[in-house]
């Protein structure tokens, strides 16, 4: 299991994977990135390091589905964005002012079911504050953030409630020309869930690593991250057999990305992961697993315009229609940008 996405995702903006970028060369890490505007959703303090006006598609069963579009501008002194179907939320604000970034996320949705008979509730809210603060002598992003989700469900007579609240926190310092340039890179947070009709669970998650992200040749950039983490979780449970905690720890995880530009407008990536993992379960035997994982992707800059892409899992391992003999499309997620 890959804690540092977990972890991530107890802040209440993380980017998800919807960018190819961040899913080749940082492995859905965020805070690995720099002058890149996905960033903005791991430390909200640097919102106001970026115009751009962005649309994502990807690659689902069934076809293409719209993403996620939206955009960020300077408009006097104070930096103004916002995205729909972002993060899980239908709406996203953004807004930079001075030496601070605030996202807030909204989302709701009602669904009724055969003759009204079934009607289900959904609401999601999100607030993350990002600022820089001076830390061990040096710069440092710091983020704090919090969500609540909430499912009613309503069956003839019957009611239900579910509810998630969770909060988190996360610092970044730059290293300057060291080697390793993002250091220490730290997070923190927890969650709580309500269950009416399932057990209770508290989970407490922390990690603490570094990384890297420089340009070796004016064409060359490699972005790196290592990391421990641990994760606990907390059941409320009233039956002796259930395992009433868990215990899931990332003793290294080991995360690497390289982009490559070929011509003015083309470039090639590559990027890979290693998880060595720590899993205990109650009174079970603890479970040490490695897993591995890679993906590849390609990007066109034309201008003001980035057209990035990355390449399916699928068409890599299995090839075209014509090698495999199944439909196998050539990109799995796709994303347009245009900077001001």
């Amino acid at each position: 299991m890959k804690l540092t996405v977990c972890i991530l995702a107890i802040l209440a903006m993380t980017v998800f994977a919807s960018d190819p970028r961040l899913n080749v060369l940082a492995r859905g890490d965020a805070r690995l990135l720099v002058d890149d505007y996905n960033e903005m959703w791991a430390y909200p303090g640097t919102i106001g390091d970026y115009q751009f006006a962005q649309i994502s598609s990807v690659n689902a069963a069934g076809g293409w589905d719209l993403g996620w579009f939206g955009g960020v501008k300077q408009i006097g002194d104070a930096t103004w964005g916002g995205t729909h179907n972002h993060n899980g939320y239908l709406l996203e604000c953004l807004y930079h002012g001075g030496n601070y970034g605030i996202i807030v996320g909204l989302d709701y949705s009602s669904n009724i079911g055969i003759d009204t008979i079934m009607t289900m509730d959904e609401l999601d809210f999100g607030v993350a504050f990002g600022t820089e603060i001076n830390f061990l002598g040096r710069e440092n992003d710091l983020a704090l953030g919090g969500s609540y989700h909430s499912t009613t469900l309503s069956i003839d007579t019957v009611d239900s409630e579910n509810s998630v609240f969770n909060g988190g926190v996360s610092l970044r310092g730059d290293n300057g020309d060291a080697l390793v340039n993002l250091f220490p890179i730290m997070s923190a947070g927890f969650a709580s869930y309500s269950n009416e009709d399932a057990m209770d669970k508290t989970i407490i998650s922390a990690d603490f690593g570094g990384g890297i992200n420089k340009m070796y040749t004016p064409s060359t950039r490699f972005i790196a991250g290592i990391f421990i983490g641990v994760e606990n979780t907390s059941f409320s449970v009233d039956s002796g057999d259930a395992p009433d905690s868990q215990m899931d720890i990332d003793i290294m995880d080991i995360s690497f990305g390289a982009e490559q530009q070929l011509f003015n407008w083309f470039y090639l990536r590559a990027g890979g992961d290693m998880v060595t993992d720590y899993f205990k379960q109650g009174d079970a035997d603890a479970v040490i697993s490695t897993s591995y994982s890679d993906s590849y992707g390609i990007g066109f800059a034309i201008g003001n315009f980035d057209l990035d892409a990355e390449i399916s899992d699928v068409f890599l391992h299995d090839g075209p229609y014509m090698v495999s003999g199944n439909s196998n499309g050539f990109m799995s997620n796709l994303s347009c940008s245009y900077y001001f």
